[in-house]
């Protein structure tokens, strides 16, 4: 069964019988199963609670609890604040004894926790052994428990405190500005940066770990959840995802986790999609199959002027991508108002039940999706090199630029993490960023001569610093900035595709940095496009096969537009081409924006969503290997009529 969760603010201050009546109408039309209770959420939050502010909630909630449960209905808690999201006027109650953040620049905050204060720790445990005293369901930990995104700071944390464990872990006294620039400096990582991210790592650890003993002495049944933000930025925190969630979770109990739907308001569903790859499924693959998985469905400023009715459906629908166990729904403000029937959003979620029960059924596991795997590291905020050193976004990884594409294209992809032990032979593997700075040369070299693999310029360039160039052939390399009236376009020289000869591709804007390379007159490169200036004068290679294996596309990511450029469809049908070139992949033809997952265990099975306002009357399967006559079970709920699949 698919499991519909309804984060609900209940005003202890303001709440009515009708606003009740109204919910207790609501969850059962809508087919809820769970109503998740905020504590001291958004507009009414008082910064930190003490012990008899937090009760009145509890106390509120208690007996809408006792009716629900009486529905058949469940209930969990969402404490609002952690760390605290943001300072906001208020300052924390002294008698609470917590010290606060300070940030990469040196500013304290008024009510944001310092990470690793002892006194907020012992504090957040109270808290949480308090909420379990209702014996919830689960009982979430919100995604501001996280160094970054504490508006109006930035990353934290450079307090005192902090400073004497980074100045002892290195031997020696360091200014917070000397230690920060050292942590971001360019070049190779500086043993600042492994202290920064050491630190954090163990410190949100630590906290977790207390906070299980402590709930779980109180109401062992609850499963401790975690919210989650972005991945990349988590690894700027040291998150190791695997570790957090086993301490946070307990022994028996699953790793429960929401992770991000990249769109609080409407977006174009096509753009929705790229996102959702660099968020959603990047968090489902480090978390693992057996996690149970609530995506974030958030419309926020709410109501169906911050998004449609069939947005919001589409969000629940696709969350099946990743394998969801059941979503989060944050569908009515968070001020008290209740349920608002005039959003018509119980009529949406009872139309969309069967189907989710009907895909449960199948649920899908990524470790079993087949095709391309986009390789990613929890670890690389580690080993990147930054270029200015000026901002901790230098640090971000730019490991999820195959997986936006290439999905977007109708591949067959999945996300992969890896780490330093990665061994991986016979397989289809898309590297971007600096990931393969996470391994010695041998592993590289074992990667790329083992298997077919895409790599973008900034892999390139780690080939290369690794002095690996002669296994791909590369005698020289040489960076040219985009918008610098070096490069204008790609044209892709003695190609055909959809029906335009030598098709040409913006090299000029919304695209990153274009990297020259230059190979011996020996090497077996089999080159598909070239760069020209605006002038027509042909500048050099872009697109070209190495050895028949390696597919490089020598680009890096813009810091604004990353790869839109390469989102066209002459890109689509030189990829196409080219991995026929050198391995068969599973993909789907003439679809743009339909996103494709084939994964295979005792059966095969075909998931596709639509993720465009185009609507297709078939969709046409270039299968990996051939296929036998097949008996097909068919679960779809498509906008209009159902179309078929064909190979």
């Amino acid at each position: 069964m698919f499991q519909y969760s309804l984060r609900y603010t209940l005003d202890p201050r303001t709440n009515t019988p009708t606003q009740d009546a109204k919910l207790y109408a609501f969850v059962q039309a809508a087919q809820i199963d769970n109503v998740a209770f905020f504590i001291n959420p958004e507009e009414l939050n008082e910064s930190h609670l003490n012990a008899a502010q937090t009760q009145v909630w509890l106390d509120a909630i208690r007996p809408v609890a006792a009716r629900l449960a009486q529905l058949g209905v469940s209930t969990s808690l969402n404490p609002w604040t952690t760390i605290m999201h943001s300072d906001r006027g208020h300052s924390v109650d002294p008698a609470l004894g917590i010290h606060t953040l300070v940030d990469i620049n040196g500013r304290q905050a008024t009510e944001i926790a310092c990470p690793d204060d002892s006194g907020w720790r012992q504090y957040l445990a109270d808290r949480y052994a308090q909420y379990a005293t209702l014996h919830p369901r689960e009982l979430w930990l919100e995604d501001d428990f996280r160094h970054y995104n504490h508006t109006p700071l930035k990353l934290g944390c450079f307090c005192d405190h902090h400073m004497a464990i980074y100045q002892a872990k290195l031997g020696h006294r360091e200014s917070r500005a000397d230690f920060v620039a050292a942590m971001l400096a360019p070049g190779t990582p500086t043993p600042e940066r492994k202290v920064y991210l050491d630190t954090a790592r163990a410190e949100m650890q630590t906290t977790v770990r207390l906070i299980e003993q402590r709930v779980h002495a109180v109401s062992p049944t609850t499963n401790l959840a975690q919210m989650t933000s972005f991945p990349n930025w988590h690894a700027v925190e040291g998150r190791d995802w695997a570790a957090q969630f086993d301490a946070l979770s307990g022994a028996g109990h699953p790793r429960v986790a929401r992770p991000h739907l990249p769109a609080y308001n409407e977006i174009a569903p096509l753009r929705y999609s790229r996102v959702f790859e660099d968020y959603t499924r990047t968090t489902a693959a480090y978390l693992g199959d057996d996690a149970e998985l609530f995506p974030e469905l958030e419309n926020y400023m709410y109501s169906p002027f911050a998004k449609s009715v069939a947005f919001t459906q589409f969000q629940i629908e696709t969350a099946a991508l990743v394998g969801a166990r059941g979503i989060l729904l944050n569908l009515f403000d968070m001020m008290g108002n209740g349920i608002d029937d005039d959003y018509h959003y119980a009529e949406m979620l009872a139309q969309s039940k069967p189907f989710l029960n009907q895909v449960s059924d199948h649920r899908l596991r990524m470790s079993h999706a087949r095709g391309i795997q986009v390789l990613v590291d929890q670890d690389s905020a580690y080993t990147i090199h930054t270029t200015a050193g000026q901002d901790p976004a230098e640090l971000l990884p730019h490991e999820t630029n195959w997986a936006a594409l290439l999905g977007t294209m109708g591949f067959a992809t999945t996300i992969t993490p890896v780490g330093p032990d990665v061994h991986l032979r016979g397989r289809q593997l898309a590297i971007s960023g600096q990931l393969l700075r996470n391994f010695d040369p041998a592993t590289t070299r074992q990667l790329l001569t083992d298997n077919v693999t895409l790599l973008d310029g900034e892999a390139v360039q780690v080939v290369l610093d690794q002095g690996l160039g002669s296994l791909l052939g590369i005698t020289n390399a040489e960076w040219h900035g985009v918008r610098t009236g070096y490069q204008s376009y790609e044209a892709a020289d003695g190609h055909t595709v959809e029906g335009v000869v030598a098709p040409r591709v913006t090299m000029l804007q919304h695209t990153g940095d274009y990297l020259q390379l230059t190979y011996a007159s020996d090497a077996q490169v089999d080159v598909w496009s070239h760069a020209y200036n605006a002038h027509g004068d042909q500048l050099g290679n872009v697109m070209v096969i190495i050895n028949g294996q390696t597919i490089v596309m020598p680009m890096a990511a813009d810091p604004k537009y990353g790869w839109e450029s390469q989102f066209v469809g002459f890109k689509q049908g030189l990829y196409q081409q080219m991995l026929a070139r050198v391995t068969k992949v599973d993909y789907l033809v003439g679809a743009p924006n339909v996103k494709f997952v084939v994964t295979q265990d005792d059966r095969l099975t075909l998931w596709a969503a639509n993720f465009t306002l185009d609507d297709y009357d078939q969709l046409v399967w270039q299968p990996a290997a051939p296929v036998a006559a097949l008996t097909a079970t068919v679960v779809s709920r498509a906008r209009h009529a159902a179309g078929n699949v064909t190979t």
